[in-house]
């Protein structure tokens, strides 16, 4: 049965705490460890997430940075909308981990608590540099609060290019953010939860 939210406001209490308008540092901060393997290559990074606000049109407010096996580094400053949507402050981009693991973390505006395995729904819109649609589908949930989804993220860039993801989706619903992430496309990625400053 597909289910939609009926507001744009929170109902967790989780975010709602650990990101605080327009907050000077950091007030929770999570880790990724990525692997991105594309023609038999392996590239290998971290992705620190940094939640710095939130708004009534933002869900929240992240500074995402990612460092990788070359000594490469990025960084930027990322509005997530509850409908999925992602903005990017300035002229900065986002890899393709940072945009899964971004878009991945609106899931805290959906009432997952009423949802189990069959439940399905899309989302779609704009995002920066072109469309997306994403789609769920619950497969499993276990007693400790996670939740297990298949995933389509079909991203339409505004020079004319497509891109399609597929994969897997683990998703805590405690610590409401993604747990794991597993997607093929343009290359695989491979993306775990290792460090939360959170405590829960």
């Amino acid at each position: 049965m597909r289910r939609f939210i009926a507001s744009l406001v929170s109902t967790s209490a989780v975010l709602v705490a650990a990101v605080p308008a327009l907050a000077d540092t950091p007030t929770r901060q999570l880790e990724y460890a990525v692997v991105a393997t594309n023609g038999g290559a392996a590239r290998h990074a971290t992705v620190r997430v940094d939640f710095v606000g939130g708004s009534a049109e933002r869900l929240m407010i992240v500074n995402v940075g990612e460092t990788d096996d070359t000594s490469l580094s990025n960084a930027a400053n990322v509005g997530i909308l509850a409908s999925g949507a992602l903005q990017v402050e300035g002229a900065a981009s986002l890899t393709s981990e940072e945009e899964a693991i971004c878009a991945f973390m609106s899931l805290e505006s959906e009432d997952l608590i009423a949802m189990g395995p069959g439940d399905h729904w899309e989302r779609k819109g704009v995002t920066s540099g072109g469309r997306y649609l994403m789609r769920f589908a619950v497969t499993g949930v276990a007693p400790d609060g996670k939740m297990d989804f298949n995933v389509t993220r079909d991203l339409y860039r505004d020079n004319g290019s497509t891109v399609h993801w597929s994969g897997t989706l683990t998703y805590d619903q405690n610590a409401v953010v993604p747990a794991a992430i597993t997607l093929g496309g343009d290359a695989t990625l491979s993306i775990r939860l290792t460090r939360d400053t959170f405590v829960h």
